[in-house]
């Protein structure tokens, strides 16, 4: 059953940089494609630089059509069930400390829950519903057998950023559960029993919490986790997505320029986020550095203007100072008679992305950073 409220559904997006692409790839003939928006050196496979997990939702999807995303989706009961403090070996406060680092999270972690979903702290069930849907998308399986935990002791996690793991396992075992647990989340669990392991939670960091904006008929309260790991698996054919690839930052925005890919708004800004870094040991160590401090929660607010829709968010001068998040007050966009170029003149702080009428999409930003977290680059310089 999935966690629905008033308003929203809580889901969970998992980041996943490698430092090496998947030596095959699904789908040759597009990874030829997006290939030609990537820089020239990345296409060493045995070079040590920057990739990311991209996965095109098929067209059938009532949310997101045919976009390229990181894969992620709705929580369920099963990931708040007590079987996980077993599993994981933590009956105490010490591995939500490791989390939390003291404080108090967005409403997504700090909303206080009714059984049973009170039973498991959120920023651990976020972080399993994260990891169980990357598996059923992607069938990448972020996971350490249990043998390994007595070997992994919380002082010494807390002291310095730790890559994931994930279970190689052979393709038809794979292919089995993920039926298996996308029929039933709840099988998630039996499955680690079986195979004797437990979700890598230890390496997903906090990355960002981004609201669906009002006007979307499905809305989502989404917790984003970024992970690193040394190699990219291989991507397995899904029944949730159509496509993947594991691609540079610079290359995918560049492929979203020419509409090779298609980017919703929340991958666009993270996407320019990453820009910022070239391996994944330069994206960890920020990441554990900025992760004893928690993110906040964004809902893009909608303008419509006369050549697009603006996304205005927090520091932008367009963005108001008491958001309707719930649609209560709000029944459409904010209406703007001006241009965008004519709203940029007009509100020179600026924080948005823009969604043009030809589709084109930009990001400006020129606010000042936050001293905990990092700013994306302008999408219309790359």
């Amino acid at each position: 059953m999935a966690i629905a409220l008033k308003h929203w559904r809580e889901s969970a997006s998992l980041i996943i940089a490698s430092k090496k692409m998947a030596m095959k790839q699904p789908n040759p003939s597009l990874l030829e494609k997006l290939m030609k928006t990537q820089p020239e050196h990345i296409e060493n496979k045995n070079e040590e630089f920057l990739r990311l997990l991209l996965l095109k939702r098929k067209p059938t999807n009532s949310f997101m059509p045919s976009m390229y995303v990181f894969p992620g989706g709705t929580s369920h009961k099963s990931d708040f069930s007590r079987e996980w403090l077993d599993l994981i070996g933590c009956k105490n406060n010490n591995l939500l400390d490791l989390f939390t680092r003291g404080k108090i999270g967005s409403p997504i972690f700090s909303t206080i829950r009714e059984p049973p979903f009170c039973d498991v702290p959120s920023e651990i069930a976020l972080r399993i519903t994260a990891i169980r849907e990357t598996f059923e998308e992607s069938g990448i399986l972020l996971g350490r057998p249990m043998t390994d935990l007595p070997d992994l002791p919380l002082s010494s996690m807390s002291a310095h950023p730790i890559c994931s793991t994930y279970c190689n396992l052979p393709s038809q075992v794979s292919l089995e559960w993920r039926k298996q647990v996308i029929s039933d989340s709840s099988n998630f669990i039996l499955m680690c029993k079986e195979l004797k392991m437990v979700p890598d939670i230890w390496s997903l960091y906090e990355w960002s919490n981004w609201l669906t904006p009002l006007l979307q008929k499905a809305r989502f309260d989404t917790a984003f986790f970024l992970c690193c790991v040394d190699e990219a698996p291989l991507i397995l054919d899904s029944n949730e997505t159509e496509d993947g690839a594991w691609l540079s930052p610079s290359g995918t925005l560049k492929a979203c320029l020419e509409k090779i890919v298609a980017l919703a708004p929340p991958q666009l800004y993270e996407l320019s986020r990453l820009l910022h870094f070239k391996t994944t040991d330069d994206l960890l160590s920020f990441t554990w550095g900025r992760s004893s401090h928690r993110v906040n929660r964004w809902m893009p607010v909608i303008y419509q203007c006369q050549d697009g829709l603006i996304f205005a968010l927090p520091g932008d001068d367009l963005y108001p100072a008491n958001p309707d998040l719930t649609g209560e007050i709000t029944n459409g966009p904010l209406e703007k008679t001006e241009s965008v170029a004519e709203l940029r003149s007009l509100y020179p702080r600026q924080h948005c992305i823009v969604v043009y009428k030809n589709k084109q999409l930009s990001l400006y930003c020129n606010i000042k950073p936050n001293q905990y977290h990092i700013l994306p680059r302008e999408f219309n310089k790359i």
